[in-house]
Parts: C-alpha cells; structure tokens; sequence
C-alpha cells in the first residue's frame, strides 16, 4: 500500500519519482525491468527516500494509475446530452494535456495498454448511457460509437508513441466532432 504523509516535499518527491518511473517505463517497457536502484538514480533521490514513500516499483504505477482513474473517471456521473458529454471529452483532454509529460512516457509503454482500454470503455459507457436517455438505441449506433472510440483510442496510441503529427486538441476537436454527427445521425430514426 502507498505509505502517505503530504507536505511540499513530499509531493515534490513523488513526482519526481512518478516522473523517473514514466521515463525507465517508456525505456525498459515493462515495470518488471525497473529497478529501485534505476529508479531513485533516475529521480536522484535515495533509495531509503524512495521507501519513505513507496513499498516497491509496483505502488508507483499503481498511483499513477489510481490519479489517471479517479480523476477521469469519477467526474461527470451525470451525462445526459451531448453538451455533457463534449464537457466530459474537454475534461480528458484537459487532463491528459495537463500531465503530459508524464503520461507521454507512461502511455507509451506496452504495460500502460491497459489504461487506455479503460479509458476506451469507460468513453463507450459514459456515451451509451447518454444515448439510451435519448432515445438512441439501435445497432448501427452502437457500432459506429464503438468505431469512433476504437479509432480515437488508437490515434492517441500512436500520439502518445510519437507516430503521427497530430496534436491532442485536433485528436479531441475530432472525437467531438464524430460524437456530435452520431447524436444527429440516430437521434430522430
């Protein structure tokens, strides 16, 4: 379990050492090469810091993934229509631009697939409960929606791994975009 204890250090040690952990994870690809040593070298911090406030290299990603999820997917329980949901994609995006640093390094890895599978579904949820609401239940929607996130979530694989000269802002404009002609589409059929 993550050991607390908050006060400016603290939090400037630990992302330094979140930072550290993102940059070897992109390197090594996979937390199982990361050592404590590599870690707290690459954070210039000391082993004995890196204990005071993490148990091993697994409780580090562990907490970036915990601050990724309870930021994105706690918010917004209460989608009803379109504008809810494009606030909702403005969220993420804000996020993921706000920590990108650190979640470019770390979603870039092999291990951090994961995430944006959960982000993917989480998306796909959050938009079909809205749908259902407004009366927008066929197949066909359905299967676009699932087209859509699919597709968004592989550009932003291949954004986060530096493959394609796109930035987050064109990726979310786009995703919006998309998700508004899917309402239009199939909100009166």
């Amino acid at each position: 379990m993550v050991k607390s204890s908050y006060s400016r250090a603290t939090s400037k040690n630990r992302h330094r050492i979140q930072k550290a952990f993102a940059e070897l994870l992109s390197e090594y690809g996979s937390v199982k090469n990361i050592t404590v040593t590599d870690l707290a070298e690459r954070a210039d911090i000391t082993r004995g810091t890196f204990y005071n406030y993490y148990n091993n290299i697994y409780e580090v990603g562990a907490e970036l993934q915990g601050e990724i999820e309870s930021r994105l997917f706690c918010s917004y329980d209460k989608l009803s229509d379109f504008a809810s949901i494009e606030k909702y994609i403005d969220e993420v995006f804000d996020f993921l631009r706000e920590q990108e640093p650190i979640y470019r390094e770390l979603l870039a890895s092999s291990d951090t697939r994961g995430f944006l599978n959960k982000l993917e579904n989480e998306i796909i949820e959050r938009v079909q409960t809205v749908m259902h609401l407004n009366k927008i239940n066929s197949k066909e929607a359905k299967m676009e929606l699932l087209f859509l996130t699919n597709g968004t979530m592989a550009i932003l694989r291949k954004y986060y791994q530096g493959e394609i000269d796109l930035s987050l802002d064109q990726i979310k404009e786009y995703l919006k975009s998309k998700l508004c002609w899917l309402f239009d589409c199939y909100k009166n059929r």
